[in-house]
């Protein structure tokens, strides 16, 4: 899991840093940090991603595929 991955995730889902801090127990400031690459994505941090992950459908690779190449 890197700072790229968990920003498509939240696209994906379609929240803001604000809404998606809060899904995963953060501060919104957390999450702004972990997007800009200023922060390591913590153990704690990274298990609620991937949890999340886990339960995204499988078209969520092929919007991230499409997300790395734009970013």
């Amino acid at each position: 899991m890197d700072a790229n991955k968990a920003k498509a995730i939240r696209y994906y889902l379609g929240e803001s840093q604000a809404r998606f801090a809060k899904r995963i127990g953060v501060a919104p400031s957390t999450v702004c940090a972990i997007e800009k690459g200023q922060r390591d994505i913590t153990d704690y941090i990274r298990a609620k991603l991937l949890r999340i992950e886990s339960g995204l459908p499988d078209d969520f690779y092929t919007f991230y595929n499409r997300f790395r190449k734009s970013s």
